[in-house]
């Protein structure tokens, strides 16, 4: 990942997750990332992360066992995310990211990769915790051109996910290019698109692109498309 000065007229990177603070985050996204993306013509894409029901985890098993979760919550993120991503710990049990060069769908498959691998944590000492975690992901220019009004889409986004349910990845509202994968496959097919995807040397979204195409060729027909020559 980037390195960042250590002060930002306050401290920049979080002691326990060694992630961006959430003011020097912003920061950066408004005075550097975004330009950069505007002037470049590149996407962009930005997700805020929060971690289900995470209260009960400091209640019931105290305070260090959260400290630990919220770490290896990070951990993931790094394990994950490409050397360009930008990540945060945004505050509390709430974390975040921009991706500079990243389209939408494939910032969706980083994200479910995500999710999945929260969902398959194994605390140490804690083999009764079971995490899973809530994504809001949107997309510049789509979603918004500017920091402000993007973060508030990722936000109200992520908010369709914990309303929907919890342990899923959602776009804004307004989005109806894509849904959810979380809200309409299963499990299995998801583990099996994932290592399909892996084996191909591809992205989920590619394999997902395809496969519609397949389908929409199968019936053209019924669209009153002519058949290929």
């Amino acid at each position: 990942m980037n390195t960042y000065p250590a002060t930002f007229e306050l401290p920049t990177t979080d002691g326990l997750t060694g992630l961006l603070v959430a003011p020097y985050f912003r920061h950066l996204l408004r005075e550097e990332l975004l330009p950069q993306v505007s002037e470049s013509n590149e996407p962009l894409s930005l997700f805020l992360l929060d971690t289900d029901e995470f209260l009960t985890v400091n209640s019931v098993h105290g305070r260090e066992s959260g400290d630990r979760v919220l770490a290896d919550v990070a951990g993931v993120l790094r394990a994950v995310m490409p050397q360009s991503a930008v990540l945060t710990r945004y505050g509390g049990d709430e974390f975040g990211g921009a991706l500079p060069g990243t389209r939408l769908d494939d910032a969706f498959s980083l994200l479910e990769e995500i999710r999945r691998r929260v969902a398959d944590l194994v605390f140490e000492g804690l083999p009764d915790l079971h995490m899973t975690c809530s994504v809001g992901l949107a997309a510049y220019p789509t979603h918004g051109e500017h920091e402000a009004v993007l973060v508030r889409a990722a936000d109200e986004a992520l908010y369709t996910a914990k309303a929907s349910g919890r342990n899923k990845v959602a776009l804004p509202l307004t989005d109806s290019r894509m849904v959810t994968k979380t809200s309409h496959y299963t499990s299995t097919q998801l583990e099996r698109l994932a290592q399909l995807a892996k084996a191909l040397g591809r992205n989920e979204a590619s394999v997902l692109r395809e496969a519609l195409d397949d389908v929409l060729k199968k019936y053209n027909d019924r669209l009153g498309v002519p058949p290929e020559a």
